[in-house]
């Protein structure tokens, strides 16, 4: 089975292989490079290559997919080797091993089905994966790429909505003893805080105007693309301005914000490049 794009095609990527073991092939598009990979649960381990802690290991094929994007890449099953647990690890690595014999894949660090052999994370690449998985501050460069790697489609929840007995359950996970605050007591300057009297000249922020920098980081910018052409029409800095000039509904904005589908021969978005065409 080839798959031509791997970002369009995450989902079937990732969902139609659950309890196969199987050898895949990443091919990108640009270059001609390959590489050769097999796994137990092949869609777990397809799934790998779309999460942002294992793309920034040091491997040269996730390296080469963080550089030319998904889109730039096509994903090949070459064989489905048998239900996972029909087969022993060195089984389905012989099928690896001679897939990685007969294409001579680039992207493979090693020539051997499984080999770690010589390899060795970065000392740059260990830092980041430490500072994604703790949460730390991660520079400039990389939260950008953090960012494309989570926005629009790549995002697990987008196009996604919980439903109704998922929300009940969140709600009431937080409830009685579940709550952090359980059983606490406020200290008086909490309470003090709470209710302070916050109005007029007793605002923060009385007097005070957000700056440009600021008023665009609070704001949600809409993107709006020809329907028919697929090219960028106007960006507006929020959906304020958005709904005035365009003569359309907030919940109408919204909703098309979120599913890209056509109204009034326009496409919206609140990602710039957030749509997959």
């Amino acid at each position: 089975m080839v798959y031509n794009n791997s970002l369009d095609d995450r989902n079937l990527i990732t969902s139609l292989y659950k309890d196969v073991t199987g050898i895949y092939l990443w091919h990108n598009l640009v270059n001609g490079k390959q590489y050769i990979g097999s796994g137990y649960k092949l869609s777990v381990r397809l799934a790998h290559y779309y999460y942002p802690s294992r793309l920034l290991s040091n491997r040269y094929v996730t390296q080469s997919i963080l550089k030319y994007g998904h889109d730039n890449f096509s994903v090949i099953i070459l064989e489905i080797c048998g239900k996972s647990g029909t087969l022993t690890k060195s089984e389905y690595l012989s099928r690896e091993q001679y897939y990685i014999d007969f294409y001579n894949p680039e992207l493979n660090l090693n020539p051997r089905a499984d080999s770690s052999l010589g390899f060795k994370h970065s000392e740059e690449s260990k830092r980041l994966i430490s500072e994604y998985r703790k949460g730390k501050s991660l520079s400039k460069e990389t939260k950008n790429k953090l960012s494309e790697l989570l926005s629009g489609p790549l995002n697990p929840f987008y196009g996604y909505k919980h439903l109704p007995i998922t929300i009940t359950k969140m709600k009431e996970s937080k409830l009685g003893k579940n709550n952090p605050m359980f059983g606490r007591l406020k200290s008086p300057k909490f309470i003090e805080q709470q209710f302070k009297d916050k109005s007029g000249e007793k605002n923060p922020m009385s007097g005070k105007t957000h700056s440009p920098e600021t008023l665009a980081k609070i704001k949600k910018r809409i993107y709006v693309y020809d329907a028919v052409t697929k090219e960028l029409i106007k960006v507006f800095s929020g959906t304020v301005e958005a709904k005035k000039d365009l003569k359309i509904g907030y919940d109408t904005l919204k909703r098309c914000s979120q599913t890209h589908e056509s109204y009034k021969g326009m496409i919206f978005s609140s990602v710039a490049r957030g749509i997959v065409f």
